[in-house]
């Protein structure tokens, strides 16, 4: 399977004006911490995982901010606190 960043940027764009339509335009996370599972277990589904980790949904939230703020430059790795955060809206947020 192939990707493009085109791609996730439409499907996402198509994703946030839903929020939007539907009157979530600020959501309140009334939760931080949450398992991590290690990157190189976290696609090998025929065996569990161990040695799990903490992550912290505000630590994710400001080092997002740093980048939004021009105060750290973007990196690829921000994805990955991104992805802690919508995955967090995704499941509190039903419309």
């Amino acid at each position: 399977m192939k990707v493009t960043v085109a791609e996730l940027r439409e499907v996402a764009n198509m994703l946030f004006d839903h929020l939007e339509r539907t009157g979530h335009t600020e959501i309140t996370v009334d939760a931080d911490f949450y398992w991590s599972i290690p990157k190189e277990q976290l696609y090998s589904v025929h065996q569990e995982p161990s040695g799990l980790t903490i992550g912290q949904l505000s630590d994710d939230y400001h080092e997002l901010s740093r980048i939004r703020a021009a105060a750290a430059l973007p990196t690829a790795y921000g994805l990955v606190w991104l992805s802690t955060l919508l995955r967090y809206i995704g499941a509190r947020v039903v419309s």
